[in-house]
């Protein structure tokens, strides 16, 4: 994986960064991104590094060709429309739901509804506008893997806009409309470009690449790292991925 092009998109002051850039590559069905996302953040925290790092939310679709405006229950659509063993399913839900309670997530797979996902990119594009991507991205994660909130529902997005007192007006306005759709596409776009082929995937100052949810101690060793100006391996393996098209996770 070639990641010294991506230098051009990453801006520096002289030879260091003001501040780590953090570009996470995610979806809201993913219940990996859900858990990198708590590790990175637990890292950050560990580090006393709220004020010394940037979180950059990317689109990425597991999905795409799910139709829109309709949703079907997540274990169902796996192994009813899918394909998969169910025993199999089953197995990666337990597992991941001993993991979770680690980082204090409520993963509810008999509850989650599996829908269509650029909607929701869009408006965590637009959140940025106002800093509050990562809140909307958690509350939307939440409420698909904790809450089993159908979210194929423009009535249930709205309501978690409303929660986060963003404006719902607006809100309702884009998903009527086609606006941020080329900010999600863009995302897509650049990560076909630096070869991710799953989610989550860090990429940490544009130079080092992290894939998957990975062990703790991986994310404070390349945030440390990061923070201090010294450049690091990048980590590329499959483990705590989910890949487009294969929604049942390594």
């Amino acid at each position: 994986m070639n990641l010294a092009w991506w230098a051009d998109f990453t801006p520096k002051t002289n030879d260091k960064m003001e501040k780590v850039r953090i570009e996470i590559w995610s979806d809201v069905v993913c219940p990996f991104c859900l858990l990198g996302k708590k590790k990175i953040e637990k890292a950050i925290d560990k580090l006393d590094a709220n004020d010394k790092v940037d979180i950059v939310w990317r689109s990425f679709q597991l999905n795409p060709e799910f139709p829109q405006n309709t949703s079907l229950p997540s274990i169902k659509y796996l192994s009813a429309d899918r394909g998969y063993p169910k025993a199999q399913v089953e197995q990666m839900c337990n597992q991941l739901e001993l993991q979770g309670k680690n980082y204090d997530i409520d993963f509810n797979f008999d509850s989650a509804i599996t829908f269509n996902t650029f909607d929701v990119h869009r408006l965590i594009h637009w959140a940025k506008e106002f800093n509050q991507s990562c809140e909307l991205k958690e509350a939307l994660m939440t409420a698909h893997f904790s809450l089993g909130i159908d979210l194929s529902s423009t009535d249930n997005i709205l309501n978690i806009v409303e929660n986060l007192k963003l404006d719902v007006e607006a809100a309702e306005a884009i998903l009527k409309s086609e606006k941020y759709s080329e900010d999600v596409k863009k995302d897509i776009q650049k990560a076909r470009q630096i070869g991710i082929q799953g989610v989550p995937f860090f990429l940490i100052n544009g130079e080092q690449g992290i894939s998957g949810a990975q062990q703790d101690q991986v994310f404070e060793n390349a945030l440390a790292a990061s923070i201090a100006n010294i450049k690091t391996a990048s980590f590329t393996n499959k483990k705590g991925v989910c890949t487009q098209g294969e929604e049942v996770c390594d």
